[in-house]
């Protein structure tokens, strides 16, 4: 990532962003290697991404990875694809009849053209959903 990004730093009083439900494609890969893994959200926030993976093959990202997110790389809901750094913060398996994995991702370094595009398209989708955003419940940011 580049010299102007920004690291996130989680709130002290533990304030949950709110999460807005969407579906988008995240390639996902550990740093440093050319494995990447397609997930998809099933909702995302100002800190985070709620990672679904529904195959078969384990999922090889335990809490603690820290990962290359590209979110929706082929821009086909946001303006661009948005990269990021991301720390897998929660795993949850559910082994019922489609094997669901589910990775709770905080988002620990973006870029700061990357965060523009990603709190705007937040904004816009809080706006579609009436969700609203007081501005000291903001996690992103210096």
């Amino acid at each position: 990532m580049i010299n102007s990004s920004r690291i996130v730093r989680a709130n002290n009083l533990r304030v949950r962003a709110p999460r807005v439900p969407i579906d988008l494609q995240v390639e996902s890969r550990t740093i440093g290697t050319s494995a990447a893994y397609q997930l998809y959200t099933e909702d995302i926030s100002r800190s985070g991404l709620l990672l679904v993976w529904n195959r078969e093959v384990k999922m090889p990202f335990n809490v603690n990875t820290l990962l290359e997110l590209t979110i929706d790389p082929k821009g086909s809901c946001l303006d661009r694809p948005v990269s990021c750094l991301g720390k897998v913060v929660r795993r949850d398996i559910d082994n019922g009849i489609e094997k669901i994995t589910r990775l709770g991702i905080q988002i620990v370094q973006i870029d700061n053209t990357d965060l523009n595009a990603w709190e705007g398209c937040l904004t816009q989708l809080e706006k579609r959903f009436g969700i609203g955003v007081a501005s000291n419940n903001k996690v992103l940011g210096a």
